[in-house]
C-alpha cells in the first residue's frame, strides 16, 4: 500500500501547488475586478480531499480489480448482495453467498442461532453433529482482527457473534491459505473477514427496525461524525430477537426465544502520510433450543413427545415435521459473549515504504447449561450439564510494504497469546446431586503462544506477469494443565501435556494477463494448524487416549489453478466478471473427536483427507436496472484414510460427511425508479445437493444421504425521498419486504445416524435431524438522516 501512500503525498504536493496557483490567479483576477477570494477556504477544501482519500483507504473491503489482479482465489461479498438474505440474517447466512460456501444450522433466518461454515469442504462453527474433517480450519476476522479462539475445538468461533448484519459493509474471503501477508493461524481452508461499516468523510446517520414471523425483531443504528480536522467517530449498534419455528408445545407457551445485541465504535485520525484508528466491539448472545433439536425422521417405539413410555410418538411423521418436545423434559440455554478492542496504523516511513501495525485483545465467553428429564436419561448420574469457558486473547502483527518498480516486498509476523479456561459441572437434581456436589467435573487451562514470521516478494518481470514468492515459518506453543486430574469425578483423565510444533510455510502463486480482460492464475502453498484442545488430551475420558508423544500439527498442501475474467462495457452484460478455478488439498495428521451425549464418551479417529473440485463464479451489471450474480461448486472430498478409535486397520477413501457434491447460490436484481422513489426488486436461489450423514454408532461415515434441497427468497424494497416540507432531518425512509423460503420447501437442515445417546430407548441407529426452517415472512423500516 505504500505506492498508493507515496502517490498520494505526491498528488497532495500537486495538489497545493495547484490551488496555490489558482488562488494567485483569482487573486489576481479579482483584484482587477474588486473582487474577494478567501484563500484559506481553498486550502482548505484541499485538505478536506486529502483527508478523504486517506480515510478510504481504511476500508479494505476488496473490489473486483482486486480480485482480478490477485494470484489466488478471493471473492467479496457486497453489502448489495447482502440485502438478499433479509434484514434478520446473520453473519452465517451472509457468507453462504460466497463460491464454494455452504451453511447449515438450526435457526433458519434467525442471526441468533448459530451456524457452521463450510469452504471447499473445510469448516468453522459449531453444527451439533460430529464427523467433520475440519472444524476450526477458518480464520474469521472482524474488521482484519482474529476472532477465532486459538485452539478450542468446541465453539472455536460461533456465527452469532456478529449478529446484526447491518453492521457489515462487506465480506471478504480467500479460499485456501493464501499468501503469507494475509494469512492466520487457522487460514487452512481460508479467510474470511467481515469489514464493518467505515467512518464516512461526510456525517451521516441511519436508524432502522425490522419485524417478521416467529415473533422476530430487530433494530439498528449506524452514526458517522464525519472528518473533523482529520478525526471521524462511528458508533453503531443493534439488538435482534426471535422465537423458534419449530411447533408443539414448545412454541404454543415457551418459544424458546433467544435475543442478541452488538455494538461498534470507530475513531480514525487521518494525516499527512497515514492514519490511525481504534476500535471496540462488544456482542451478547443468550438462545433457548428447541427441546430437543433433533427429531426422528421416522417414528420410534417408546420415543415420545414428553418423553413418557407411552403418548404421541416423536417423529417428523407423527408430531409433525417441525414439532419439538417440552421445556420441563428437555431445556437448554447458551450465552456466547465476547468483546474486542483494537488499535491500526499505517503510516508512510519513505515515499515507498510503509509501515502497518495492528494490536487487539479479546475477551471471550459461554455459558452452556442443558438439563434432560428425558426418557432414561433421568436416571442417569449427570442429567444437567453447566460449563462456562472463557478465553483471553492479545496479540500484535506488523509488517513492512516496500514498493520498488519491478517488487512489491512485505515483511513481517505476528504474535498471538491465549489463556483459555474450561470448566465443566455434570449433576442431577432429582437424585440430589448438586451443583456443588456434582456427579461428573472437568476444568482445564490451555496457554498458547503463536508466533509467525513471513516474506512474501510480488515480481512483475515482464508487463502481464506477476509472480509471489513467499515464506513465513510458524511456531504453536501449548500448555494443557488438567485443573481436576485427581479428582475421581473427573471426565477429563489426560495429564498435563507441552507441545511446541515449528514449521516452514513455502508458497507461490503466479499470475498472467495475456489479454486485458483476461489473466490465467495458480498457487500452491504448504500450511499447518495447531491441533485442537482434544488433541492436548481435553475432554478425553481414557487416559493415554491421545498419545501426546507422537501428536502432529495439521498439515495442509494446497494447489490450485484458474482462470478470471473482467469486462467493461462488452455487449449485453457491459461490467461482467468470470472466475473459474480448480483446487486439491490434502489434510494430514487430523485428530478428530467424536462427542457423545455424555461428555465422558469421546473416542478420537486418526485421519488424512482430500479435498478437490470445482468452483465457478460469475457476475453481470448489464445496465442500470439489472444486477445479477451465481456461484457453483462442485467437490468430491474423501478421507484418503480414517482410523476409527480403537480400529487397527484404516478405512481407505470413504467419504466425508457433510459435503454436498454441488452448492449453487443464484441472485438477480431489478431496479427501477418510480417517480422519485427507488424500487428495486431481488430473487435469491440457493441449492444443496446430498451429502453423507456421520453414524454415531459406528464412528464413520454413513452410507445414508440428507437429500438435496432447494431455498429461494424474494425480496422488494423501496428507497423514498423525503421532500424538506415534510422532514428536515430525514432524507430517504426505505421499505423492504422478505419471504425466506418462498415456495416453501420443506428440508432438513441437518441429521446424523445417532448411537442411541440423544433419546435413549430404541433410537441407536436412528436417523435424527434438525428441520430447515419453513416460509418466513420479514418488513423492515429505515430512516436515514
Amino acid at each position: 500500500m505504500s505506492m498508493g501512500f507515496s502517490m498520494q503525498t505526491r498528488a497532495d504536493a500537486g495538489l497545493r501547488a495547484a490551488l496555490m496557483v489558482t488562488v494567485s490567479v483569482a487573486s489576481l483576477t479579482s483584484v482587477a475586478m474588486g473582487q474577494a477570494v478567501n484563500a484559506g477556504t481553498v486550502s482548505a477544501q484541499g485538505v478536506a480531499t486529502s483527508s478523504a482519500v486517506q480515510l478510504k483507504k481504511a476500508d479494505h473491503t476488496l473490489t473486483k480489480k482486486q480480485i482480478f489482479t490477485s494470484t489466488q482465489t478471493k471473492a467479496v461479498i457486497s453489502r448489495q448482495q447482502i440485502k438478499a438474505i433479509g434484514p434478520a440474517g446473520g453473519a452465517g447466512q451472509a457468507v453462504s453467498l460466497a463460491p464454494g460456501v455452504v451453511v447449515r444450522g438450526y435457526g433458519g433466518t434467525a442471526a441468533t442461532a448459530r451456524y457452521e461454515v463450510t469452504l471447499r469442504g473445510v469448516k468453522v462453527g459449531w453444527s451439533s453433529v460430529n464427523g467433520d474433517v475440519e472444524r476450526n480450519g477458518i480464520t474469521v476476522l472482524f474488521d482484519g482482527i482474529p476472532m477465532n479462539n486459538l485452539t478450542s475445538h468446541n465453539g472455536q468461533w460461533d456465527s452469532n457473534e456478529i449478529p446484526i448484519i447491518q453492521l457489515i459493509g462487506g465480506i471478504n474471503v480467500i479460499n485456501g491459505p493464501g499468501n503469507p501477508a494475509s494469512r492466520w493461524f487457522d487460514s487452512i481452508g481460508g479467510t474470511i473477514d467481515y469489514v464493518p461499516v467505515q467512518p464516512t468523510p461526510k456525517p451521516q446517520f441511519e436508524v432502522g427496525s425490522v419485524v417478521g414471523s416467529n415473533v422476530t425483531f430487530g433494530s439498528h443504528f449506524i452514526a458517522n461524525s464525519g472528518l473533523h480536522k482529520g478525526w471521524s467517530v462511528l458508533f453503531a449498534g443493534g439488538y435482534a430477537s426471535n422465537h423458534t419455528f419449530r411447533t408443539g408445545t414448545t412454541a404454543g407457551s415457551y418459544g424458546a426465544p433467544a435475543q442478541s445485541n452488538a455494538f461498534l465504535g470507530k475513531v480514525t485520525h487521518v494525516f499527512q502520510g497515514g492514519r490511525l484508528s481504534f476500535g471496540g466491539y462488544d456482542d451478547n448472545n443468550v438462545e433457548h433450543r428447541p427441546s430437543p433439536n433433533f427429531i426422528p425422521t421416522q417414528p420410534i417405539a417408546g420415543i415420545t413427545v414428553t418423553g413418557a413410555p407411552t403418548g404421541e410418538l416423536y417423529s417428523q411423521p407423527t408430531s409433525g415435521f417441525y414439532s419439538a418436545g417440552v421445556p420441563n423434559v428437555w431445556f437448554k440455554t447458551l450465552q456466547v459473549r465476547d468483546y474486542m478492542l483494537y488499535g491500526k496504523l499505517s503510516l508512510d516511513l519513505a515515499p515507498d515504504l510503509t509501515f502497518h501495525n495492528i494490536t487487539w485483545f479479546r475477551h471471550g465467553a459461554r455459558v452452556h447449561y442443558r438439563t434432560i428429564n428425558y426418557g432414561t436419561q433421568a436416571q442417569g448420574s449427570a442429567n444437567t450439564e453447566y460449563y462456562n469457558p472463557n478465553s483471553n486473547t492479545y496479540g500484535d502483527r506488523a509488517y513492512l510494504d516496500w514498493k520498488l518498480p519491478f517488487n512489491d516486498i512485505k515483511l513481517g509476523g505476528y504474535f498471538i497469546n491465549q489463556r483459555y479456561v474450561s470448566p465443566y459441572l455434570g449433576y442431577n437434581q432429582a437424585l440430589g446431586i448438586t451443583q456443588t456436589n456434582p456427579a461428573q467435573v472437568s476444568n482445564f487451562t490451555l496457554y498458547n503462544t503463536f508466533l509467525d514470521a513471513f516474506v512474501q516478494d510480488t515480481i512483475t518481470p515482464i508487463p502481464g506477469l506477476k509472480i509471489t514468492p513467499g515464506l513465513a515459518g510458524v511456531e504453536y506453543q501449548t500448555d494443557f494443565y488438567n485443573n481436576a486430574y485427581n479428582n475421581p469425578l473427573s471426565t477429563t483423565l489426560s495429564p498435563n501435556a507441552h507441545k511446541t510444533f515449528t514449521n516452514p510455510e513455502p508458497s507461490v502463486g503466479v499470475r498472467y494477463q495475456p489479454v486485458p480482460w483476461g489473466a490465467l492464475y495458480g498457487s500452491y502453498a504448504i500450511s499447518y494448524q495447531n491441533p485442537t484442545d482434544n488433541g492436548f488430551g481435553a475432554n478425553n475420558g481414557n487416559a493415554g487416549g491421545v498419545d501426546i508423544a507422537s501428536l502432529k500439527p495439521i498439515k495442509s498442501v494446497d494447489y490450485e489453478i484458474g482462470a478470471k475474467m473482467m469486462f467493461d462495457h462488452v455487449a449485453v452484460l457491459n461490467h461482467a466478471t468470470l472466475n473459474v478455478n480448480y483446487f486439491h488439498d490434502t489434510l494430514s495428521n487430523e485428530t478428530i473427536a467424536t462427542y457423545f451425549t455424555n461428555i465422558a464418551l469421546t473416542k478420537f479417529a486418526a485421519a488424512n483427507a482430500a479435498l478437490k473440485g470445482f468452483n465457478i463464479a460469475a457476475t453481470a451489471d448489464p445496465n442500470f436496472h439489472w444486477n445479477m450474480f451465481a456461484n457453483v461448486g462442485f467437490s468430491n472430498n474423501l478421507f484418503t484414510s480414517y482410523l476409527p478409535s480403537g480400529a487397527s486397520t484404516p478405512l481407505v477413501n470413504t467419504p466425508i460427511a457433510y459435503n454436498p457434491n454441488v452448492a449453487l447460490s443464484a441472485g438477480i436484481n431489478y431496479r427501477m425508479f418510480v417517480g422519485p422513489t427507488l424500487v428495486d426488486l431481488g430473487f435469491l436461489d440457493q441449492y444443496t445437493g446430498s451429502q453423507h450423514l456421520f453414524n454415531n454408532l459406528t464412528d464413520q461415515t454413513s452410507h445414508q444421504k440428507l437429500p438435496a434441497f432447494n431455498v429461494a427468497n424474494i425480496s422488494l424494497s423501496a428507497d423514498i425521498p423525503v421532500p424538506r416540507s415534510i422532514s428536515s432531518a430525514v432524507k430517504v425512509l426505505k421499505l423492504s419486504f422478505n419471504i425466506n423460503n418462498l415456495f416453501g420447501a420443506r428440508y432438513n437442515a441437518n441429521a446424523y445416524v445417532s448411537s442411541g445417546g440423544y433419546l435413549g430407548g430404541n433410537s441407536a441407529g436412528a436417523v435424527l435431524a434438525e428441520p430447515g426452517a419453513p416460509r418466513q415472512y420479514l418488513a423492515s423500516l429505515t430512516a436515514k438522516f
